[in-house]
């Protein structure tokens, strides 16, 4: 059996796994079936254009030159002259994974505190701040319309009751 064919043997099953989810969402209620359903559609448009693109380029593309290919250490190995050379021997700093770590943590805990939309503002625009990819405006512009988005689609799109956080009580006192 050729490589295409055992590819499209998979697409195939793909598809039907697809839509078999499709099928079994029929029964489900129309908030059920809000998460399966476009993820399988998307799942079928996806593997229909994998198969498209699969059998209808060219095979020239499929052969592989065996001289030229790179063996595995050549993958890991760093030109010369580069940066990552010069860090390839140096072991993983524990700073860098405290760094890492505290990044999660803040976002986990300013989910928690202040709930699921300021949490998106405050920690992206803190994260353009900190790390000075961006001025202060573009860095509040870009923030404003990353938190609309997350806004519009959980809020107003897929209608998910969003999490106020802890000092939702406080907020509600004050109005």
């Amino acid at each position: 059996m050729s490589r295409l064919t055992q590819e499209n043997l998979v697409a195939a099953a793909l598809l039907v796994f697809f839509g078999g989810v499709i099928w079994l969402c029929q029964d489900f209620g129309p908030r059920a079936r809000m998460i399966p359903l476009p993820l399988a559609v998307f799942g079928i448009v996806l593997t229909v254009i994998q198969i498209l693109w699969q059998n209808l380029r060219s095979t020239e593309e499929l052969r592989m030159d065996m001289i030229q290919v790179r063996t595995p250490g050549d993958a890991a190995r760093p030109a010369a002259g580069t940066q990552a050379a010069s860090q390839a021997g140096k072991p993983i700093s524990w700073r860098l994974e405290a760094g890492a770590l505290g990044i999660v943590v803040t976002l986990v805990a300013l989910i928690l505190v202040t709930g699921i939309i300021p949490a998106v503002f405050l920690f992206t625009g803190g994260y353009f701040l900190v790390t000075r990819q961006y001025s202060w405006r573009t860095s509040l512009v870009y923030t404003g319309v990353l938190t609309a988005v997350v806004y519009f689609l959980f809020v107003v799109a897929l209608q998910i009751q969003p999490y106020h956080g802890l000092l939702a009580p406080l907020v509600e006192h004050f109005r």
